[in-house]
Order: C-alpha cells, then sequence, then structure tokens
C-alpha cells in the first residue's frame, strides 16, 4: 500500500491522521475547517468515504462516525477510509438544516471554486474525498418535525449500488432516483456509489439508528473486502416505490402508527381531532406497505404529510436488470 494525499496532507500506510482543510472564516478572520480523519491501510483495497450531517442538524451519522472510527485499526485495515462527521460544519454550529446563507448543500454539488459559501464547500467536499473514491455512505435523517425508519436509499438503475444497498444490512431498502445537486446524485454521474442511509430525526442520537448505521458501514468495508469481519443481518425488505399520506382535515393529531411499522389495506392511520374536541376525521391505508417515515408533530392542516409508506410490491430490486440477460445470470 502507498502513501496517500488528502488536503495538501500525506497519510503513510497503516495509519490515521486527522485533516481540517479551511471551508470558510468568520467576520473576524477565524478560520472554519472541515474536519475529517483520513485512516490508510496497511494494505491494498479500494478507496470509501463516509459522511454525516451534510444537513447540519442530521445527528446520527455523526454518532455513527466516530464509533466506526474506534472500531477500525488502520494495521488490520485494507485500502483507505475517510470519514467526515459533520460535512454541513456551519450550519451544525446553530442546529441548523442549512448553511448561514440559507442554502441547502445536498442541492449544490458539484460546486466551484469562486460561488457561494454552499457551493464552495460543496466542492472541496468533491475534491477532496469524493473523487478518487471507489463508494460513499452517506448518512442522514429525516426533516424537521419527521422521523425515518432505518432505511437505504439507493437508485436501482445502479447495480454495483444496489447490491451494496441490500448488503449494508438496513432493515428496508428504497428505490429513489437521486435529487439533482445531491452528493448521491452527482458522485453517480463521476462513476462512485453512494448509500444514503435514513434513520431517525434531527437534533438526536438515537442507539436504534446509529448501531444499524454502525454495523452497516462495517459491513460495506467487509464487502470491500477493507476488513475481515462484520456483523452479520436479516436481508432487508426492499420497496420499489412510496409515497405521503396527507391530511385531509386539519387538527390534533393522533397517530396510531410508528415508523417501521407493517400496516394492512384499510387499516387505521391517524385520527384528528378538533381543538373543541368536537370534530374527528379518521384516515386508513388504501394499500399494504411499511410505515418508513412519519411527522413527529401532533397539529397538521390539510394537506400537511403524515404517513410514508413504502409499497410492498417491489419484488427482486435485480429481476429487470438488462446485466443479467446478458450475462445469463
Amino acid at each position: 500500500m502507498s502513501a496517500v494525499e488528502i488536503a495538501g496532507v500525506t497519510v503513510e500506510p497503516g495509519t490515521r491522521v486527522n485533516v481540517s482543510p479551511t471551508v470558510s472564516e468568520a467576520y473576524t478572520g477565524d478560520r472554519t475547517t472541515l474536519p475529517m480523519t483520513v485512516i490508510n491501510g496497511a494494505g491494498d483495497g479500494p478507496r470509501l468515504f463516509v459522511t454525516a450531517a451534510v444537513h447540519g442538524d442530521e445527528l446520527n451519522g455523526t454518532a455513527v462516525c466516530g464509533q466506526l472510527l474506534d472500531l477500525v485499526d488502520p494495521e488490520h485495515m485494507r485500502g483507505v477510509l475517510i470519514v467526515v462527521p459533520i460535512v454541513n460544519v456551519l450550519g451544525a454550529q446553530v442546529h441548523s438544516r442549512y448553511l448561514p446563507d440559507r442554502r441547502d448543500l445536498n442541492r449544490s454539488f458539484p460546486g466551484t471554486l469562486g460561488g457561494s459559501m454552499a457551493s464552495r464547500l460543496a466542492r472541496l467536499l468533491m475534491d477532496e474525498v469524493v473523487r478518487g473514491s471507489d463508494v460513499g455512505i452517506d448518512l442522514h435523517t429525516a426533516a424537521n418535525r419527521r422521523t425515518n425508519a432505518p432505511q437505504i436509499r439507493v437508485d436501482t438503475d445502479d447495480r454495483r449500488a444496489t447490491e451494496l444497498a441490500m448488503e449494508f444490512g438496513a432493515p428496508f431498502v428504497l428505490h429513489g432516483p437521486p435529487r439533482p445537486g445531491s452528493l448521491r446524485a452527482v458522485a453517480g454521474e463521476e462513476g462512485v456509489p453512494v448509500l444514503t442511509y435514513e434513520a431517525g430525526e434531527i437534533l438526536r442520537f438515537e442507539e436504534e439508528a446509529i448501531d444499524i448505521g454502525v454495523a452497516g458501514c462495517q459491513r460495506i468495508m467487509a464487502e470491500l473486502d477493507m476488513i475481515d469481519e462484520a456483523p452479520e443481518a436479516d436481508e432487508p425488505e426492499f420497496m420499489a416505490s412510496s409515497r405521503w399520506m396527507r391530511a385531509e382535515r386539519g387538527g390534533l393529531l393522533s397517530l396510531h402508527v410508528s415508523a417501521g411499522e407493517r400496516v394492512e389495506e384499510g387499516q387505521e392511520l391517524w385520527t384528528t381531532l378538533g381543538a373543541l374536541g368536537a370534530e374527528r376525521a379518521t384516515s386508513v391505508a388504501q394499500e399494504a406497505g411499511i410505515v418508513i417515515g412519519a411527522t413527529t408533530l401532533p397539529l397538521v392542516s390539510p394537506g400537511d404529510a403524515v404517513v410514508h409508506l413504502g409499497m410492498l410490491d417491489g419484488g427482486d430490486p435485480f429481476e429487470d436488470d438488462p446485466s443479467e440477460e446478458e450475462h445469463g445470470n
């Protein structure tokens, strides 16, 4: 294994180095840096990056990164692991999803050297972390006032990414085309498959979400032959589509289901109650599915998204893959 250079810092084989390239600076001139850890294994292997808090308030992934780093020994690892626990450092400082200029970093890739703050941060991550990597894992949670069941989102048109998604070992895998300007979309365009792990809610450390994330990252490292062993996992349930169920009536919300729960057609999902207690409206599932996300706010208006259902007609994520026909398997 040879030395690698990240952000101007050389990392020798069998070593671990913390690197902090400059992202921005305050009005006072104080530097704002992007802390990351680079582990260069003692043996040859691929390059994997793990990022968290691209949205500055999504913290479960930050804990995943910390625990993963505690488990990895460079002397017994092959390849290169780059871990960025808090990508949106400026948003995280004020507990915000966004950067101070209100831009969404995960719609700003690939970025430019002379653009907005978000664009410059995106470009730094692309240049120093994404380009040159073989695979990436991007750790997220649900948005504000929502929660997600632990799941991997992947574009099943990318066979390699789909194979890795199933190997990660989260309970659910959901097909989802990447959003323009997102890290997953732009990395994929450059030939770097990225798995998006979604679990839990903002501004929390949630044990289940973190444990699944850490074990999943280990499984991907084992699949890439970077480490020898990883925890075993049950095969995930694959869903080819999902949709949000929305409130028809406004009121006080009583949710009857929780994230990760399987529901049947006709099952009651929630009830809304008028502020004076006189009016009620109950919403039911129109088809069977799994609750992969839900609101955490007990107040709703008509049209508000309440329950995110993953559909159970996904079948095999590889069944229509043209490469199987070409290679006969």
